[in-house]
């Protein structure tokens, strides 16, 4: 089965959507004969819709995502639709792609897969808060056409599902949930399970935090916790991976961005992974949370929030805790005291997040479930 990769970005780019798109892209070359990469997508119409966007928030304060403009759709799809006829793949895959598959005519099957939907991105994220009525107006109807386009919707959370069944009325029946995995390659297991012995053995905590934008994400309230921690006598510290606050706080340490592509800062964010004993991120906003899944792949427990698709990502009191991201720092701190003084439930907790990424979380086991899905799906 010769199968379309449809990503708006280039898939062989490691930094594309956080290395998403070239994760799936590997993935899929080890269960199908051929990958054949349809992105990057591109037109100079976007400049049209981005002075479109100019003119429609002219004297007011509102967003316009050109990315949801109708003409400039219409354009990529003829694109891609150019494409599929000249190099005739069996099946499509479209990763993230709402906009630029919603006005495909062609023939061959067609499956979506998507981290987030429009309605959810509305209520959780900052960005997607305040956007013109005709961006929200273009998004949803480009989102409806895709998702009834699909003959299948192959989504990593059943929050995701959910939303698809109750904002568009798509059945259930035509849902897959797949998790997907890391986006940094798998360590040893072995590796790993000497790091948790390592771990309990830690007289600090060491707290991980990855994520770009510090407020969205939790950081200052990471930085709470971190402080009555160290206040109930507990050494605690916390690394900054992404963002780059002004902290002057002893137990508070930024790294900064780290670029995956680039090999040395590759390794120091892996050796943050194995030498962390928590990875924490009291988001306020997150869909599918890649960095969680990443945590787990080093066995690490997650603190994490009871937001979007957290609570799915980490599972509480068996690979994290999930805790109020607007909760009590106190609180928090002292349920992170007890799970820390039981050294058996958490070294427990560990094995278990190592155990869930290997089991379900990993890109391996998603693409050896998208040939399942596709193959009893295209003859």
């Amino acid at each position: 089965m010769r199968i379309g990769y449809i990503t708006k970005e280039d898939p062989i780019n490691v930094r594309a959507y956080s290395g998403t798109h070239f994760a799936m892209y590997q993935a899929l070359k080890g269960e199908f004969k051929e990958v054949i990469p349809l992105g990057p997508i591109d037109h100079w119409y976007k400049n049209v819709a981005k002075l479109k966007g100019k003119f429609h928030t002219f004297g007011n304060e509102k967003t316009f995502k050109y990315q949801y403009d109708i003409k400039l759709a219409q354009i990529h799809a003829k694109q891609l639709d150019e494409k599929i006829r000249k190099l005739k793949p069996d099946v499509l895959l479209g990763s993230l792609v709402s906009p630029e598959v919603a006005f495909l005519t062609t023939d061959v099957p067609l499956y979506l897969t998507t981290d987030a939907t429009f309605p959810l991105l509305q209520d959780l994220y900052q960005s997607h808060s305040n956007l013109h009525s005709l961006s929200i107006r273009n998004a949803l109807i480009l989102e409806r056409m895709a998702f009834e386009k699909a003959r299948k919707l192959i989504l990593p959370l059943d929050w995701l599902s959910t939303s698809a069944q109750n904002n568009y009325r798509i059945p259930k029946s035509k849902i897959e949930v797949i998790p997907y995995g890391s986006n940094l390659a798998s360590p040893i297991e072995n590796d790993v399970q000497n790091l948790i012995k390592k771990r309990v053995e830690s007289e600090e905590l060491t707290f991980l935090f990855v994520g770009v934008r510090w407020e969205e994400k939790g950081g200052p309230e990471a930085v709470g916790i971190i402080k009555e921690l160290n206040r109930n006598g507990i050494k605690a510290k916390l690394v900054v991976v992404g963002s780059t606050p002004k902290i002057e706080e002893d137990s508070v340490d930024v790294i900064g961005f780290l670029d995956k592509q680039d090999t040395d800062q590759l390794s120091k964010l892996i050796e943050l992974y194995q030498k962390s004993t928590f990875f924490i991120l009291p988001t306020k906003a997150e869909c599918v949370g890649m960095s969680f899944i990443e945590a787990a792949s080093y066995g690490l427990p997650t603190i994490g929030s009871n937001v979007g698709g957290v609570p799915e990502a980490v599972s509480h009191k068996e690979t994290g805790l999930i805790i109020d991201s607007e909760g009590s720092p106190s609180k928090i701190a002292d349920e992170i005291v007890v799970l820390w003084n039981d050294k058996s439930m958490y070294e427990e907790m560990s094995i278990q997040a190592r155990k869930r990424y290997s089991e379900q979380m990993n890109w391996k086991n998603w693409a050896k479930r998208v040939k399942e899905v596709l193959s009893k799906e295209v003859i």
